[in-house]
């Protein structure tokens, strides 16, 4: 069975925990703590409270919204956005199908995908690069290949919808796309990804770092050599069993 790297990254235990062994939750609140602002339309309360649609499928359909409008195209189409929403979800999580689609759920995603798009669009102006959409993820023995949310260049973006900020989840997901990319690269099959950004469109926050410099802070010293060797050794193992 193969595994995909959002799931690697979030419900194996252990496989982070002697890689990234600073990976801490005072790590991840510095993380944090050096957030940026950007500039979006805040959910109106009173629409969540009128939805009754399953978060992660709320969200994920704001998502894919953005993708719409980044696209360009004239107008939203729900019932295809709404589909392939849950055609994702499905893949992840025991996503349920809501009777209708309401007003204020499409009112709520729109404003999510709006805030998606013009900071994908800004980020995209500022650095000179455009937007790619779902890059792909090389895989790794029993880790599935996949897709991230979004890239500049070889700058890594992933989008977090949580009313919470960014866990350490989210900092293992990039970690490990990371790995990913590192090993392809490693072989001369994949550029190795230069630096991340997580995304917040419902908070307006992100964080933006330089790979380097965040694995030198979570990696304990070790260079990026040891990191894949150490990692694959860990793979390797974990297939053994």
């Amino acid at each position: 069975m193969q595994f995909d790297p959002r799931t690697v990254a979030r419900e194996i235990p252990g496989l982070f925990d002697e890689v990234f062994p600073q990976l801490t939750p005072s790590i991840v609140a510095h993380f944090n703590n050096s957030a940026l602002t950007v500039q979006i339309q805040p959910l109106r309360p009173e629409l969540l409270l009128l939805s009754t649609m399953q978060r992660a499928m709320l969200f994920e359909l704001g998502y894919t919204v953005g993708e719409t409008l980044l696209d360009g195209r004239a107008s939203i189409d729900w019932q295809s956005c709404f589909a392939e929403t849950l055609r994702r979800q499905r893949a992840y999580f025991d996503a349920k199908l809501p009777d209708q689609l309401t007003a204020w759920d499409q009112a709520l995603a729109e404003t999510i995908g709006t805030n998606l798009a013009n900071s994908m669009t800004e980020m995209s102006r500022a650095s000179g690069r455009p937007i790619v959409i779902r890059p792909r993820i090389p895989g790794l023995e029993w880790i599935a290949s996949g897709h991230g949310d979004f890239a500049l260049g070889c700058t890594l973006v992933e989008v977090k919808c949580s009313v919470k900020r960014f866990s350490s989840a989210d900092f293992r997901q990039v970690a490990i796309y990371w790995l990913l990319s590192y090993a392809a690269s490693v072989e001369g099959h994949e550029a190795e990804w230069e630096d991340f950004v997580l995304l917040n469109p419902r908070s307006g926050e992100k964080v933006a770092m330089n790979f380097n410099v965040f694995l030198s802070i979570i990696s304990g010293g070790r260079t990026k050599v040891d990191i894949l060797q150490l990692f694959q050794s860990l793979v390797g193992s974990r297939l053994a069993r």
